[in-house]
């Protein structure tokens, strides 16, 4: 591991022009993110990512060996941290250069206060930064600050830290943003803010492949549309029905012609896999049947269900539930039928 590269970036080449959207309702928080239970030492190993929040990404993707990646996420008094495991086979990022347009992170982040929190504009108390782990294929971590923005024209990645190692799979990513990049703000559990995690996935040039966490592409643009999670003490994974969308993303492949068996996808996250004991999925209130579990990558599980079956095409969405021990429900899914 090696220290990190600090420098400010310009505005992503390509990005839209900033369009208004309309402030975010009060909602209820879409995630969270649990206090670190001890010191995270910055070495890329997340060793000391016990009790974390994860949220799955990229799991369905047709070239998920070097896609999928597990997002973790932890706070303290000083710090907020954001871990990350990837399968990559070919690990790359031009340096110098911009780390957006390569394999590496894009991170936004809204810590404004009560009815600004959501507000569409980029202000003061926003910030959208750039982290990789790897520069021209080797271990060597950086991070940019997004340019081009009025809001973040005195902040600096000074302070901040990325630390990452390479694995079997591909790699895994520490990043540590200091509360202090925003003046004022004060962490403590009940407290929520705004947050996105986009993976930006290159094959050795530059970037072919992006998804984010909470949002879309709209990040870029505007504060609202980033996801509102809170801080907590700790999370129970036994708890996770009200998180389900991020804990549990999960698609439809259907095959053609339309009357042939479809099959399920869905990502359970590492906390909540020894707790999953079944799966049930239905349609129009018929219920389907499950095929069961197939492994993949380091402490990942890539759920498989076969839909045996014509599924109507009056049916608009297939009912996935998650359930526990005694049938508890841990995650509820409404699926698309296309």
């Amino acid at each position: 591991m090696r220290s990190t590269a600090i420098s400010i970036l310009p505005l992503a080449l390509g990005a839209a022009a900033w369009i208004p959207a309309p402030a975010r309702a009060e909602t209820p928080a879409r995630g969270l993110i649990s206090r670190a239970a001890r010191p995270v030492v910055m070495d890329g190993k997340l060793d000391e990512w016990g009790g974390a929040f994860t949220t799955p990404v990229n799991f369905g993707h047709a070239d998920w060996a070097n896609r999928a990646a597990v997002f973790h996420y932890l706070w303290d008094d000083q710090n907020l941290y954001i871990g990350l495991e990837c399968m990559d086979t070919v690990l790359f990022n031009k340096a110098p250069g911009p780390i957006y347009n390569g394999d590496g992170v894009e991170f936004y982040l809204d810590l404004r206060e009560g009815e600004m929190l959501g507000n569409p504009l980029f202000t003061p108390g926003t910030l959208h930064l750039f982290f990789t782990g790897m520069s021209n294929g080797e271990i060597q971590p950086r991070v940019q600050i997004r340019g081009g923005i009025p809001a973040f024209k005195d902040v600096t990645a000074e302070g901040t830290q990325c630390a990452a190692v390479k694995t079997a799979q591909g790699y895994s990513l520490e990043f540590r943003l200091p509360w202090s990049k925003v003046p004022g703000f004060k962490p403590a559990p009940g407290r929520e803010i705004g947050i996105d995690c986009e993976l930006c996935s290159s094959d050795g040039g530059p970037r072919v492949d992006r998804c984010w966490v909470y949002s879309s592409v709209q990040a870029v643009t505007t504060p609202s549309v980033f996801g509102r999670v809170r801080l907590v003490d700790r999370w129970d994974p036994a708890e996770a029905e009200p998180y389900s969308e991020v804990l549990f993303p999960t698609f439809l492949a259907r095959a053609s012609p339309l009357n042939e068996p479809a099959t399920l996808f869905a990502a359970i996250p590492p906390p909540l896999q020894p707790l999953v004991k079944s799966v049930e999925m239905s349609a129009g209130g018929k219920k389907l049947p499950f095929v069961g579990l197939k492994t993949f990558g380091p402490g990942w599980a890539r759920l498989q269900g076969g839909l045996v079956g014509f599924v109507p095409p009056t049916e608009t969405a297939v009912e996935v539930r998650f359930l526990g021990e005694g049938g508890k429900v841990l995650g509820t899914r409404a699926v698309p039928v296309k």
